[in-house]
């Protein structure tokens, strides 16, 4: 999952570059062109005039000729190119405007094989924080395939020159929604089961969905508060918890400096949400404002830094006198170091806070005491650590871990006091997560991976749970 770090804070596109001057380019090329195929056409002449028997005159000449072939021949690519090259990279140009645009994406397989207990009711892919636990029936359930194409990627880069810079518009969406929820009076068995049964199909979702002018992004992407750019590269979907994975719509500006690194600011979809003493969502729970992010990232010859802050609103408001409010906030920190000139890449992150949700994958975020009219935030810790090894062109190995914690607290003590500190959906102490494996590119656009995935979570009632699990992935891409 790397991707340059000025991309991510630009919003995926190099928008703040200038953007190319192909009429002028093109006016050039024909110019030289001509002026080659005029002296092609004198030294033939000449050649012609002086030479005894057309077979000498033939010969005399050909080293130059055959170099002011080459150098035409060459000149007539670059012309063509300059007609249909866009000025975003990899695109063309729409004919009779100075629209570029560029259709990326892949088909992708999954095979997984879940060797331990059976999480299919929660997601396809990892996610530990929902393990089932040690001597429960779908802890007994062992040895699951699943076998999906909806994480396949469709995306369209477009962009138009103006007079301040590159207008650029980003569409990007996959397959990734399973109908996970049951509806048995319609159907009587889980949609999901009888989606699977007929086609196996899900439905296309958004995954981004933007525009930028310079350095303001409006539009859905990637969190500001996440390190898309070091995020470690694995072949299971959901990579490891103890980081942030999120998109959501947002407001974003960046202001790259030569010397002290970019500085960004954002307002963002806010979705914190609150649970009772019984553990369900209060479907009353509501902020006022956006969630706010501020970011800093900085290159350097050795790798790069990225630190990063956030704050949200936590707020319960039910119409009829029961309101409280919270402040959530979070902080990160990731580097990414360049171990060997091969390639290989160590990438570390921390990210923690209180009332953090959401932002630190994966822990709840906040409860609501009503009896106490007091809402109470989660205080936790997430890190992870990934290295790459490029073994070789055709194949990188990779080596990823994580872990989140969860510190004793008010928020703690209450899930305690109310029976959520155990069971399937009890609250966390310690996650754990790894996954090693490698993925060969044996030609160009074409990526075969294979991982090895271990997970365990422990509650804070001392219950545990585990998963082990092989994942191949063969994806194709179109760029």
């Amino acid at each position: 999952m790397s991707i340059s770090t000025a991309a991510l804070l630009l919003g995926g596109v190099a928008a703040a570059a200038e953007p190319a001057q192909p009429d002028a380019q093109l006016q050039t090329l024909r110019a030289e062109v001509k002026s080659l195929r005029e002296e092609l056409q004198a030294m033939k002449g000449r050649a012609a005039a002086a030479a005894p028997a057309p077979a000498t005159a033939e010969a005399a000449p050909a080293p130059a000729l055959a170099e002011l072939k080459d150098r035409l021949d060459e000149l007539e690519v670059k012309q063509k190119d300059a007609v249909v090259a866009g000025d975003l990279p990899g695109s063309f140009r729409v004919p009779g405007t100075e629209i570029s645009l560029r259709l990326y994406g892949f088909a992708e397989l999954n095979w997984v094989h879940a060797f331990r207990a059976d999480n299919s009711d929660i997601d396809y892919s990892t996610f530990a924080p929902y393990l089932p636990l040690d001597g429960g029936a779908d802890a007994q359930r062992k040895n699951r395939d699943y076998l999906t194409a909806r994480t396949s990627r469709l995306g369209l880069d477009a962009g138009t020159p103006t007079r301040f810079g590159l207008l650029a518009v980003k569409l990007e969406g996959d397959f990734n929604n399973e109908p996970r929820t049951g509806d048995t009076a319609q159907y009587g068995s889980p949609r999901n089961i009888v989606t699977q049964q007929a086609t196996s199909s899900y439905g296309f979702r958004v995954r981004q969905a933007y525009g930028q002018f310079g350095g303001l992004l409006a539009g859905m992407t990637w969190s500001t508060f996440m390190d898309v750019d070091n995020y470690p590269e694995t072949v299971d979907f959901n990579g490891p918890i103890g980081s942030t994975f999120i998109r959501q719509p947002q407001i974003r500006y960046s202001y790259p400096t030569q010397t002290w690194g970019t500085f960004t600011v954002a307002l963002e979809n806010s979705s914190s949400y609150l649970l009772d003493h019984t553990g369900a969502i209060v479907t009353t729970s509501l902020s006022r404002l956006p969630d706010a992010v501020l970011r800093w990232d900085r290159s350097f010859d050795w790798g790069a830094v990225s630190v990063r802050a956030m704050t949200q609103e936590l707020r319960i408001d039910d119409g009829a006198g029961a309101t409280a409010s919270a402040r959530g906030w979070g902080a990160a920190a990731s580097v990414l170091y360049k171990v060997r000139d091969a390639g290989d890449t160590l990438t570390v992150g921390v990210t923690g806070g209180d009332g953090i949700g959401r932002y630190l994958n994966y822990i709840e975020g906040a409860f609501y005491d009503a009896a106490a009219g007091k809402i109470l935030t989660e205080r936790a810790v997430g890190v992870i650590a990934g290295y790459q090894l490029k073994a070789a062109d055709w194949v990188r190995v990779n080596f990823v871990g994580g872990l989140t914690h969860d510190f004793q607290n008010d928020y703690v003590d209450f899930a305690r006091a109310n029976g959520l500190d155990g069971g399937r959906f009890g609250i966390n102490k310690w996650v754990y997560q790894g996954h090693l494996g490698p993925i060969f590119t044996p030609m160009k656009g074409v990526d075969l991976g294979v991982e090895g995935i271990w997970a365990e979570r422990e509650t804070w009632s001392g219950a545990k749970g585990s998963d082990l699990r092989l994942d191949f992935s063969a994806k194709y891409y179109i760029n």
